[in-house]
């Protein structure tokens, strides 16, 4: 059984993310099933998740959760992830 997690202070959490990737130009978007956001380049980009931890300390994006970074500074996340976006989608069909 997951354990009981606080959405309200994880909404916040990706709510100021999404305004920081919106701020370089990404499309970004709030998932309806569970608190994540979706963020790609361009509109028919593919998309990558983000969500908190479940300790909610961090952001974490890719399917191995290998990537994250702090939930107090999503500046510093949002640049990471826009980085990390440009660099994957820089070379079709590999992934970092």
């Amino acid at each position: 059984m997951q354990q009981n997690r606080n959405a309200p202070e994880e909404i916040t959490a990706l709510v100021e993310l999404c305004r920081q990737l919106a701020a370089f130009g990404l499309n970004v978007g709030m998932s309806d099933a569970r608190p994540a956001i979706s963020v790609r380049n361009g509109v028919t980009g593919r998309k990558l998740w983000i969500s908190v931890d479940v300790s909610r300390a961090s952001f974490v994006w890719r399917r191995d959760d290998h990537d994250h970074h702090p939930v107090d500074d999503p500046v510093g996340a949002a640049d990471r992830i826009a980085a990390y976006l440009k660099k994957r989608d820089d070379r079709p069909g590999r992934r970092p």
